[in-house]
Formats: structure tokens, C-alpha cells, sequence
């Protein structure tokens, strides 16, 4: 009890935290384009710099609003486990994949962030003078030099890196909510199979009419772990819509800044070249795995066809019928707040948004 208030205590802090951060990186936004700042920085620092602390800041709402419905859809989806007629195979492997993932979520994120702090920076920055000249480069958007304290730059410095966890974890959500909906379609599709394969070995044996009988309701039972399972997903899609919306808007957006910045500033240190490949390549495989990992839902939830298709006509009966014709029009998929489905078609069309965006570039530099 001490340890939820606690939490729910922290959580308020770093909401409000980030709040007056992102309102500050608004208004010193706002100053830049009306032409009243003091300092003529770079409208694109101070844009991605309130974009940065907008998506923590949303990332936290949802995050903590997704984190309080899960029990109750947690407790759900293990009744529809438990529910289960048809004995479905366990997926041993599930954990185990999640913990990799996981793990190199995090080991990921952390090289790059370091080597995002190193670029900041420079390697001759003397250790006394580090920690000033990392907040003033890396948030001049933010703090000028005369109005540089140490009681702002703690704050800024640890909500920073809370915004870069939020950032990270949105993704690492759906990532492996996306694999536990996939791991029970396959499960499903695993029984078809089987099913489909016992069947067929039994040859053209004579059946009797409990047998005929009893066959059409495992094929019914089936049909309705299906149903359950496709409203499963669409209850998941309804509390995490808006972090996939949030999610998908933010990596496109920091992709096309990063080849932005990439044709812009082709001179430098090499340690800010090796950061800018590693950021950009870690960025696109982020947002590659978030939308694969929701896209392999929409493809298992119609990989029994090809099984059905294949069905025998002596074992064929109604419920398979009837599971052919839900499988094939009934369209299962994660969705940003019904804006966009993710599927694996999403990807190739957000490939072709950015290259478009980059010819763009490289035309105007030309």
C-alpha cells in the first residue's frame, strides 16, 4: 500500500515536472518565431526540443493511464486463458523472448544515449566544466549561459533521461504486448493444424454421427476461441491506441530530423558522426520492430487459411465454414485510435513518406 502511494506520489512529481518543462520549451518556441528572443538560436532546436518533452509528457499520461487498466486486462485475458475448451499447446518460449527483447531494448538505448551525451560535448571537455557545457549544448534550446544554475540544470539533467526512458518504454510496451497477442494466435493456429493433421490420418475411416457430432463442436469451440481472442486484441487496442498514435508520430518525426540534420551537417567530429548513424540506425530499427511486432498480429490472425483451405471434403462441416468466412472478412489489427491499422503494408508506405522526404532534401541542397 505504501510503495503504490509512494509511486503514484513520484509519478505526480515528474508529471508536473515535465509539464512546466514543456511549457517553458513552448514559450521560448513561441518567442523564437515571433522574433523575441534575446538569442537567435535554431527554430529546429527548439521545435524538437518541445517535441522531445511533449512526447515524454503524453508518454507519461498514457504510459501511467495504460499501467493502471492492466490489471483488470490482465485479469481478462486470463480468463479467456483459462476459458479455453480446446486445449491449446503452451508457448514455453514466450518469457524467454521477452527478456531478450527487453534486454536489448535497454542495452540499446543506454550505448546510444551515452554516446548522445559524448557528442554533446566533445572528448576535450575538461570533467569541471562537463556537466555545464552538456546542458547548454544539448539544451540551449532551453537555458542561455547567463541564466545557467545548478538548481536548474540538476532538474533538467535527471528529466532528460526520464524522457528518454519514457520514449524507449512506449515503444518496449507495445512491442511486448504485440508479441503476447501474436504467441496466442499461433497457439490457435498451432490446434488447427493439428487438428486438420489427425483428421486426415484417420484416412476414410467410416464415421458414425457422434463422431461427425463431436468433431463439429471442437470446431465450434475453436471458432469462438477465435472470436474471443480477436476481442481481446480490440480490447487491448482500445487502451493502448493512443500510445501506438503517440508512438508512430514521434519516431517518423525524429527520423526525418536526423536525415535532416545528416544532409545539414555533413562536417563535424567523428565522435558525432558514429553518435548520428548509431541514433539514426537505432531509431529506424525501433520503429521497424514496433510496427513488425503489431503488423505479425493482423498476419496470424489469418495464417489458419491456408490450413482450411487445405481441408479434406469428408471432415468438412459447417464450423469450419463458418471460421473460414470469420477468419477471411473479419480484420483483426493494432490500431492508432482507428487512424491507421498496423500492418506490415503501414511500413512499406511510411519507407516511401521518408524517402520522398529525403530526395526533397537532397533537391534543396542541391
Amino acid at each position: 500500500m505504501r510503495s503504490g502511494i509512494t509511486a503514484t506520489c513520484v509519478s505526480v512529481i515528474i508529471l508536473v515536472m515535465l509539464l512546466g518543462l514543456e511549457l517553458t520549451a513552448i514559450w521560448k518556441l513561441i518567442r523564437a518565431f515571433g522574433g523575441w528572443a534575446v538569442v537567435k538560436g535554431s527554430i529546429t532546436a527548439r521545435l524538437s526540443g518541445a517535441i522531445f518533452y511533449g512526447n515524454a509528457l503524453f508518454s507519461h499520461l498514457l504510459s501511467w493511464k495504460f499501467i493502471s487498466s492492466w490489471e483488470d486486462l490482465s485479469l481478462h485475458w486470463t480468463q479467456i486463458e483459462r476459458a479455453e475448451v480446446v486445449r491449446l499447446p503452451r508457448d514455453n518460449k514466450i518469457k524467454n523472448r521477452m527478456t531478450i527483447v527487453t534486454s536489448f531494448v535497454a542495452a540499446c538505448a543506454l550505448v546510444e544515449h551515452v554516446l548522445s551525451m559524448m557528442a554533446a560535448t566533445g572528448l576535450n571537455c575538461p570533467p569541471t566544466e562537463y556537466f555545464q557545457q552538456y546542458i547548454l549544448r544539448s539544451h540551449g534550446f532551453l537555458v542561455h549561459a547567463w541564466e545557467y544554475s545548478i538548481w536548474i540544470a540538476v532538474p533538467i539533467f535527471c528529466l532528460s533521461k526520464i524522457a528518454t526512458i519514457l520514449w524507449n518504454f512506449q515503444d518496449l510496451i507495445i512491442i511486448l504486448i504485440s508479441m503476447g497477442l501474436t504467441s496466442r494466435y499461433q497457439r490457435l493456429n498451432s490446434c488447427v493444424e493439428y487438428i486438420l493433421k489427425s483428421e486426415k490420418s484417420k484416412g476414410k475411416l467410416e464415421r458414425v454421427g457422434t463422431d461427425k457430432y463431436a468433431e463439429v463442436q471442437t470446431w465450434r469451440r475453436l471458432r469462438e476461441a477465435y472470436v474471443r481472442q480477436a476481442a481481446l486484441v480490440r480490447r487491448v487496442d482500445g487502451s493502448l491506441g493512443a500510445l501506438i498514435l503517440l508512438s508512430n508520430f514521434n519516431n517518423l518525426y525524429f527520423i526525418c530530423l536526423q536525415l535532416f540534420l545528416g544532409i545539414n551537417n555533413e562536417q563535424g567530429p567523428l565522435i558525432n558522426k558514429i553518435y548520428y548513424f548509431l541514433s539514426l540506425s537505432w531509431l529506424i530499427l525501433r520503429a521497424c520492430s514496433v510496427v513488425l511486432a503489431a503488423a505479425d498480429i493482423h498476419k496470424h490472425s489469418r495464417s489458419a487459411l491456408p490450413f482450411l483451405h487445405a481441408c479434406p471434403c469428408r471432415v468438412y462441416n459447417v464450423e469450419i465454414s463458418r471460421l473460414k468466412t470469420q477468419l477471411t472478412h473479419d480484420f483483426v489489427a493494432i490500431k492508432g485510435m482507428g487512424l491507421f491499422a498496423l500492418d506490415r503494408k503501414l511500413l512499406l508506405e511510411v519507407a516511401a513518406v521518408i524517402l520522398k522526404y529525403e530526395l526533397v532534401l537532397i533537391q534543396f541542397d542541391k
